[in-house]
């Protein structure tokens, strides 16, 4: 294989750079340290923010996995969930002509129209309006310069630096770091293939033509204008499903658009190749001609059937306050290291800290509208302590059910906001696979 010498010396000098950048922050907050401050979460999270994007998606790998991380960790990191700073146009030209301007082609070639100015901008990539010469409405889906150069070095040094973490934050010790970095590795890496990302908007769209539905769509991909580093899409025009008034606008009932997305996702649990893991109310839109826009395919996960299948009989359980049943539910999904949990305990913990959160669950009851960041929040807190109690009994949250629930939870207090008279899942609108389940409810539904 014949390797091209001045992009191969470029990429060296980005990882040499990339190290003494990273060793130049370290140090600092090292000194901080030295100085008498304590290494503690905020110190931590300060530091990932000055390091850049790799270490800004572990911080939001943190914020939204308690499953993994201790309580003030999580909390520290939810500023990581909000949109980062944009970047100058002239650094994401470059990307879009290194992937796209090919065989002597101009992105002119290729495009009639590109907006300079970013639709929105996250830590790994950056998306900007476009018009192809045929007319066509796109968005284009950018990933930032050198972004897996940073996170393959990054990942890299952070293998080295692991036990000199645990020295300096004693309290990260919960947990062996090795397969945390290495699921931080999986994730990260399949967020960066926009290829991969492609294939998981084919594998939906495949998923709705299979089952009929023509109320929810996902946006056409343009492959011949996508790679691994650019993700080219048809444009989708519509509102937020957060805002009730612009909704009616498009529809004549909210709370219908919201059994029909549900019914789509439910669905898609067992007849898709992945679920969409992250549909907060940024990758839902309602669209002008009154279909339901499913965005952002970044971030999906799978569920064995029996899994799921448990987890709908622990959510029955819970709606029929038998703690007992929700608890061997919980065994059933898997969710255990070992088969020596005491059930009876496991209830009777299960019991009091259900009883404790609907309780104390005030904020969506309110009647007052609720931003995502607000709603990650708050549902990241109700998995922390739903977490504290499972770990007390050897209770380990696969990755995977950790998003369903999450997901799930997440509806729940979506529909808080679009349609409070809706309850989502005795609603006669809201099926599963085509079965009743009037009788089954999410966890903190109702304030019994």
């Amino acid at each position: 294989m014949k390797i091209h010498r001045p992009h191969l010396l470029k990429h060296s000098f980005n990882v040499v750079n990339r190290v003494r950048q990273t060793a130049s922050i370290a140090g600092l907050s090292a000194l901080r340290i030295a100085k008498g401050e304590k290494p503690d979460a905020r110190l931590l999270k300060d530091t990932f923010e000055q390091l850049g994007t790799t270490y800004i998606k572990i911080g939001q790998f943190i914020a939204s996995t308690p499953s993994l991380f201790p309580r003030e960790y999580v909390e520290a990191f939810q500023s990581c969930l909000d949109q980062t700073t944009p970047l100058s146009y002239d650094y994401i030209e470059q990307v879009l002509t290194a992937e796209l301007a090919v065989d002597g082609q101009t992105l002119s070639d290729k495009f009639a129209y590109i907006d300079k100015q970013p639709l929105a901008s996250a830590s790994i990539a950056q998306v900007h309006a476009a018009r192809l010469h045929n007319g066509d409405e796109v968005v284009l889906k950018v990933q930032k310069p050198d972004v897996e150069t940073i996170m393959q070095t990054d990942l890299g040094v952070l293998h080295g630096v692991t036990k000199l973490l645990e020295v300096m934050m004693p309290s990260m010790k919960f947990a062996s770091i090795a397969p945390i970095i290495d699921e931080i590795r999986l994730r990260m890496l399949a967020e960066t293939d926009f290829v991969a990302e492609a294939q998981n908007i084919r594998d939906f769209q495949q998923f709705l033509a299979i089952a009929g539905n023509t109320r929810v769509v996902a946006p056409q991909v343009y492959d011949e204008l996508t790679t691994k580093r650019v993700l080219t899409m048809s444009r989708l025009h519509g509102v937020s499903m957060i805002d009730e008034s612009a909704m009616q606008q498009y529809c004549n009932d909210p709370a219908q658009v919201m059994a029909d997305t549900l019914n789509t996702w439910f669905a898609s649990l067992m007849l898709c190749n992945s679920f969409h893991a992250d549909l907060h109310a940024g990758n839902l839109m309602l669209l002008t001609d009154g279909r339901i826009g499913f965005l952002d395919f970044g971030i999906v996960g799978k569920l064995k059937a029996e899994s799921w299948r448990a987890c709908m009989g622990m959510m029955q359980a819970l709606q029929d306050n038998n703690y007992q049943a929700m608890a061997q539910h919980m065994v059933d999904m898997e969710m255990t290291r070992g088969h020596d949990v005491d059930v009876a305990a496991l209830a009777s913990d299960l019991q009091r800290m259900m009883t404790s959160i609907m309780a104390e669950d005030r904020a969506f009851t309110s009647g007052i509208p609720f931003n995502t960041k607000e709603q990650a929040d708050e549902l990241n807190k109700m998995m922390l302590e739903i977490v504290s109690v499972g770990k007390q009994h050897g209770i380990h949250f696969p990755r995977d059910f950790a998003l369903l629930t999450k997901q799930l939870l997440y509806f729940d207090r979506f529909m808080r906001t679009l349609a409070p008279d809706m309850d989502m899942f005795s609603d006669q609108r809201v099926n599963i696979l085509g079965q009743d389940v009037s009788s089954i409810e999410p966890p903190s539904i109702t304030v019994q």
